[in-house]
């Protein structure tokens, strides 16, 4: 059954938002009769039957929710927007559909890119909910500046830093991403942009409580150093 998002849906009758209902009635040619599923995206899903539509409007008639309450701990990528935005873009669907919780973006000393495309971002971890059936819609934070996104950090979560090696601080000895993730614990992991994160804002991290971490030897792109960190996220989650 094709799913749509309708984050003020409640049982009774519910008029589909224009974006929604253009696809419903132009791409999937609906008809009166028809069933969809309408998420909210914070857990329910609602099954409802098609009473009217038109170009771009569709009314529904909407059932009882089932609920999906979030289980185990919680997620939260801070990572800098890559210069060419179709790469961040793909990181915010695959990580949407690995189960990323929230996003906070950053700008970084290095940031090639400075242009928020907040609600694009969004749409894109729209459709990927969507796609994978998801009944929770991550959290997309407004960007900030490192300092001000540090001070926001969850004190209570495990926090990792991946950078690559900084001659400038040889003693800091960086632990396998593997290892370091602790199980059944909120954790938030920080990615830095093309050009990694400067020594400074390293130090930031350190004095913040940030772990560094390793993901092996090959170098990686920001969008794949930061899907690499939400599938160790899950992995080591699910051996719990």
């Amino acid at each position: 059954m094709r799913r749509f998002y309708a984050p003020d849906v409640k049982p009774g009758a519910h008029s589909l938002g224009a974006d929604e209902a253009r696809h419903l009635v132009q791409v999937l040619r609906a008809k009166p009769g028809d069933t969809v599923e309408l998420a909210d995206g914070r857990g329910a899903v609602f099954a409802a039957e098609i009473m009217a539509l038109e170009k771009r409007h569709v009314l529904l008639t909407v059932g009882q929710p089932e609920c999906y309450p979030k289980v185990g701990p919680g997620l939260t990528m801070m990572v800098s927007p890559t210069k060419h935005t179709d790469r961040f873009e793909w990181f915010l669907e695959k990580a949407c559909e690995c189960g990323v919780d929230r996003i906070q973006p950053i700008w970084t000393a290095r940031s090639e890119r400075r242009v928020e495309k907040i609600e694009r971002w969004n749409r894109t971890l729209v459709e990927a909910m969507k796609q994978s059936r998801r009944a929770w819609l991550p959290t997309l934070k407004p960007a900030l500046a490192l300092a001000e996104a540090l001070t926001q950090v969850d004190g209570d979560a495990w926090l990792g830093l991946a950078h690559c090696p900084v001659p400038e601080h040889p003693e800091w000895g960086r632990q396998s991403m593997a290892h370091a993730l602790p199980k059944g614990r909120d954790a938030v992991i920080a990615v830095g942009p093309e050009g990694d994160f400067s020594p400074a804002e390293i130090q930031q991290f350190s004095e913040s409580g940030f772990v560094p971490v390793t993901m092996g030897d090959h170098r990686l792109r920001t969008e794949t150093a930061a899907l690499y960190a939400v599938q160790a996220f899950h992995l080591i989650n699910e051996l719990k």
